[in-house]
């Protein structure tokens, strides 16, 4: 195995003006796929927050009541002899096979050490990174880079507060990174797989997939570079938990593996035998295959249905195991490490504002505090999986509607601040109701943001106005 260890200095590395301008810049999407992507994702954002719940059941091997998310089974039949995936999975998928980057309009990137000045504005929680964030320092000489089998990855630079470590890296391959879907935001879906260890808590290794948060934020810079940031929440991890996290402490990042979601899957298709077998079995009971028909089943008729629908699948994945667990040879790529590193952070609590709030009804609903960051804005709140947090800014508008994934968390970055209103309200309200009016498209922009505060006022269990200092 290949394994070279380079530090590099970053005082007198320049970066061409192009590369800067090609790195802060935003990729636009063409007008038609803006529009398809809008309505595409327009119900699949909030799904993402079920990640780690579908990962499971997907690696359960139960197809029984988990398939498309909890979707009706019109739905299912629709796709049938598709290969099954997940709701947002499959969306992210019809969007990325239309929006590709193309390569010739990006330069060709050096590993560089200044990535959060180049891509800071364009992440997902958006802000001035490089004015808090300092280089990652490994023995107080520079950036550390390693080698493994020609990828090199690259820490670049960290910033953390209470709520929020932030960590820019760059991966560079030796070989050409192969085609990547686009999530809906037209980001590349690059995860890093390994874990975090922070030598002031006793947890020991955090795991990134299942406790962390493993995708990445970035763009692929050329063929061979991505330049990106992972985000680690602190807060969740240990200040929702009582423990301290110190003015400065050491960070050991493991990372066996960086695995992107390949642009074209290579899922078995569903065997002909099977797909007959279902049919005949189908006719048998006097069922028919159309959706006309599953409209007119009983309920005995749709249990039926049901149970052979999940026998089919049950069967392929005894033909093709692996297709349950992710990630997988069919719908992902690797780059195998494993590439080791540890370094030290300075906590900055500059420009923090908490406020304690306290306000819980006897029901358990309601704020126990709210953190705002440079970058976010973080409402801690008690435990509660019947319930979801929405939070409007000062003009009504929903905060972080384009970042999924994330509980009772809000990008600040293009928002007015100065107040919010956080609305907790039942989550299967919220998601089969309530969010379908922000991304319904039948208000105008000018009012959106006053008409869907009202009906949060007239539905939501709890509600809670917060000013903040301008």
């Amino acid at each position: 195995m290949e394994k070279q260890r380079t530090i590099l200095q970053t005082d007198d590395l320049q970066l061409d003006d192009n590369i800067k301008k090609t790195l802060a810049g935003a990729f636009p999407l063409p007008p038609q796929v803006a529009a398809a992507q809008k309505k595409s994702f327009a119900k699949v954002r909030v799904m993402a927050e079920d990640k780690d719940k579908n990962v499971q059941q997907n690696e359960e091997g139960s197809l029984a009541g988990n398939r498309e998310g909890g979707k009706s089974h019109q739905k299912r039949r629709k796709m049938l002899f598709r290969s099954f995936a997940g709701a947002a999975t499959v969306a992210a998928a019809a969007f990325c096979c239309i929006y590709i980057v193309n390569p010739s309009v990006v330069a060709q990137v050096p590993i560089v050490s200044h990535v959060f000045e180049q891509i800071g504005s364009s992440l997902d929680f958006a802000g001035d990174y490089e004015e808090l964030a300092e280089p990652v320092q490994v023995a107080d000489k520079g950036i550390e880079s390693i080698t493994i089998d020609g990828t090199t990855l690259t820490l670049s630079e960290v910033y953390c507060n209470e709520t929020a470590l932030y960590l820019s890296l760059v991966i560079h391959s030796r070989e050409r990174i192969p085609d990547t879907a686009y999530d809906e935001n037209g980001k590349p879906m690059i995860s890093m797989y390994g874990q975090i260890d922070f030598d002031f808590d006793e947890e020991g290794a955090i795991d990134l997939l299942y406790v962390g948060n493993s995708e990445m934020d970035g763009k692929l810079v050329d063929d061979n570079t991505f330049a990106g940031v992972i985000r680690f929440d602190m807060g969740q991890n240990f200040s929702s938990k009582g423990i301290e996290i110190p003015d400065n402490f050491k960070v050991q990042l493991s990372v066996p593996q960086i695995v992107g979601t390949k642009l074209h899957d290579t899922r078995p298709e569903m065997p002909k035998e099977l797909r007959d077998r279902y049919e005949a079995a189908m006719e048998e009971n006097g069922l028919g295959l159309t959706d006309e028909d599953y409209e007119r089943f009983t309920e005995e008729q749709k249990a039926i249905e049901h149970q052979l629908f999940n026998d089919m699948w049950n069967a392929y994945y005894e033909l093709y195991p692996d297709r349950q667990t992710y990630p997988n040879q069919y719908d992902n790529w690797f780059l195998y490490g494993p590439w080791g590193f540890a370094f030290n952070v300075a906590r900055n609590d500059e420009d923090i504002i908490r406020k304690e709030i306290n306000d819980v009804d006897e029901n358990g609903l309601g704020i126990l505090a709210v953190t705002k960051t440079p970058m976010e804005i973080n409402i801690e709140m008690p435990e509660n999986f019947d319930c979801y947090a929405a939070i409007l800014d000062a003009n009504g508008n929903l905060m972080g509607d384009s970042v999924p994934g994330y509980d009772n968390i809000a990008p600040v970055n293009g928002y007015d601040t100065t107040r919010i209103y956080v609305y907790i309200c039942d989550y299967e309200e919220y998601l089969d109701e309530l969010n379908d009016v922000w991304w319904s498209g039948g208000y105008d922009e000018s009012v959106k943001g006053e008409v869907f505060k009202k009906l949060l006022d007239e539905r939501a269990l709890y509600s809670k106005e917060i000013i903040f200092d301008k």
